[in-house]
């Protein structure tokens, strides 16, 4: 920005220098003829020029009025925004055009006008055919009327200033020099912060480019990283996933073929009773193991609400192992999204199994608590307990899954207050309220 800033304010210092060389050269024409006209002169000064000049406005008239004209294409061609190669093309035409319009009303007398379009077309073309071109025609410009190579006849500047004293001739010609040097000069110094600044932004350029190879090739080695993680993260969740299937079916297989052995010679109908239900607990785990092989969710999930899968896996525990469980739901309407579901799901049924399997509980106690948008689940059982418990498959994956929430998860021996000597499991987790099902 400060690069533009500085281009833009020596690009307005040479429109205006311009603009006063216009005036000087206009205001002594017309000045002149004037005072030759006042002073009855003009017969003397028609015979040293040789020739009629034109009439006195037609120079500051064509003059001013092309070099407005030239401003406003030069500076409103930045609000044209347009990449149309066509529009872009006449608008350069259009200003060389007022360049050659500028230096024709004014006689050939002053060719800077060509200097100043040249350094606009130079920071607004960036083609370098058509810079190189347009180059070419405003230095052809400059310096044949520069140094009067094949200019139309006509009276000299000289002409007029030959009319006033030695003393009067040696300041305007001297003020003359000045402004046509200065003029020079910041060409030259335009030219030099542009091109420094290309260069500049061209380094820049090439070191962004540089910084955006290494970061694809980071990209790429993130991504391939990621695919490695996810396949992992994967694996881990489709053994988590049969892991509670396979222990929940299991456990629920061997305590109640344990419960049908003893009542098989006391109570064959009863036994019968048992293994049916373990046949239907098989059907059920391996229909869930298939579904988690597919990645899918529970297959009570499937098929129901969460209150609905919560209370037949209740159900079954009870009919399967003969595990009675308090069940206390003081949490609302069990509607979440449904890895929130899952989680909450998998975690009653590992907390159940391992009461059995570890435990030897006979008793159980499950609540459902929630507090704003955190939901508590609380889990003891009357089994034997654990002093020091140490984190196994699955309370491992009970603390991954909620750590995947957001959630976290505590253990340890049950309360005595409680009524449940055993063991306990709290679970917390945040429920995402956008994503909740409708």
């Amino acid at each position: 920005m400060k690069r533009e800033r500085n281009l833009l304010d020596t690009a307005r210092v040479m429109f205006l220098l311009n603009l006063c060389i216009l005036l000087f050269y206009t205001v002594v024409c017309l000045t002149t003829t004037q005072r030759v006209c006042a002073s009855f002169g003009a017969y003397d000064f028609l015979l040293s020029i040789g020739q009629l000049p034109p009439r006195p406005w037609q120079m500051p008239l064509g003059a001013l009025g092309f070099y407005t004209l030239l401003c406003v294409v030069s500076f409103g061609k930045y609000y044209l925004k347009t990449e149309a190669f066509w529009l872009r093309l006449l608008v350069c035409l259009g200003e060389i055009v007022l360049c050659l319009g500028v230096t024709v009303s004014l006689r050939f007398y002053y060719s800077g006008i060509a200097l100043l379009v040249l350094a606009d077309l130079v920071h607004y073309v960036r083609n370098s055919f058509y810079r190189t071109g347009f180059m070419a025609v405003l230095v052809f410009i400059f310096a044949f009327v520069r140094f009067d190579i094949l200019t139309p006849g006509g009276i000299p500047f000289s002409a007029y200033l030959g009319y006033y004293s030695h003393t009067v001739q040696g300041y305007l010609s001297s003020l003359e020099s000045v402004m046509v040097c200065l003029n020079i000069l910041l060409f030259v110094l335009y030219m030099i912060l542009l091109f420094t600044s290309e260069r500049r932004e061209n380094v820049r350029i090439q070191k962004l480019n540089r910084q955006l190879n290494e970061a694809n090739t980071q990209l790429k080695e993130y991504a391939v990283e990621l695919e490695h993680m996810t396949a992992m993260r994967e694996r881990n969740r489709l053994a988590r996933e049969i892991h509670d299937t396979l222990g929940h079916t299991l456990t629920g297989i061997i305590m109640g073929a344990d419960a049908g052995l003893a009542l098989f010679d006391a109570a064959p109908e009863e036994a019968r009773k048992r293994v049916e239900v373990i046949a239907q607990s098989a059907r059920d785990g391996l229909n869930d193991v298939r579904r988690s092989i597919k990645a899918l969710r529970v297959d009570a999930l499937e098929k129901h609400s969460l209150e609905e899968a919560l209370e037949g896996l209740l159900e079954n525990f009870r009919l399967t192992t003969g595990l009675e469980v308090e069940y206390a739901q003081q949490a609302g309407e069990l509607r979440f999204a449904a890895d929130e579901e899952d989680t909450l799901y998998r975690i009653v049924q590992e907390g159940l199994t391992n009461a059995v399997r570890h435990g030897h509980a006979k008793r159980a106690s499950l609540a459902l608590v929630r507090q704003g948008e955190t939901l508590t689940v609380t889990l003891q059982d009357d089994g034997e307990g654990c002093a020091a418990p140490e984190a196994g498959f699955g309370l491992r994956h009970m603390q991954e899954r909620l750590g995947m929430l957001g959630g976290s998860l505590t253990y340890g021996s049950s309360r005595q207050d409680s009524g449940y000597g055993g063991f306990m499991i709290t679970a917390s987790m945040p429920i995402r309220e956008k994503e909740r099902k409708s």
